[in-house]
């Protein structure tokens, strides 16, 4: 009798605490904070964006045995004119992520390197965050320097 009052109380804390802990979030909806929670296990980073990005894209390019992998995010657009990599899409965000041995000779080959702001380095990964030169006509009263430097700050490697 004496083990049924201790047990059943232990396994109600249990299941309350189970439905407290920490749930997962869906990266197709704005979270409570009004932003989007990116996270890639598989390259091992974590990034937030803002509600301005609502229907972005990603696009993965390259594979583990290149010098470097890249992802884009890709926001719509309805601005014509800007150039267009997926139609009706700009390509606000460049992760790459360089292998680490090859990480300066590839940054001193590239045409564009410079413009690539390196976010940190683990387990043999240099990872860099580009964004665009310039936002389409739609984007230019939504993108600032401030929204750039959240997105910089919410890159958390994994």
């Amino acid at each position: 009798m004496l083990n049924k009052k201790i047990i059943l109380p232990l396994i109600t804390i249990a299941i309350l605490l189970s439905a407290c802990g920490r749930q997962p979030v869906n990266m197709d909806e704005l979270a409570e904070d009004d932003s989007y929670h990116y996270r890639n296990a598989d390259l091992g980073f974590s990034l937030v964006l803002p509600a301005e990005f609502v229907y972005y894209q990603t696009q993965r390019t390259g594979d583990r045995s290149s010098d470097f992998i890249d992802l884009d995010i890709f926001v719509p657009t309805s601005d014509t004119a800007y150039p267009q990599a997926v139609p009706g899409y700009a390509n606000p965000i460049k992760v790459r992520i360089f292998a680490v041995e090859s990480w300066d000779e590839i940054l001193e080959g590239m045409e564009d390197g410079t413009s690539y702001l390196k976010i940190g380095e683990k387990g043999g990964r240099v990872y860099t965050v580009k964004f665009w030169d310039g936002a389409p006509s739609d984007w230019s009263e939504k993108w600032n320097d401030d929204m750039k430097q959240e997105i910089i700050d919410g890159f958390k490697i994994e």
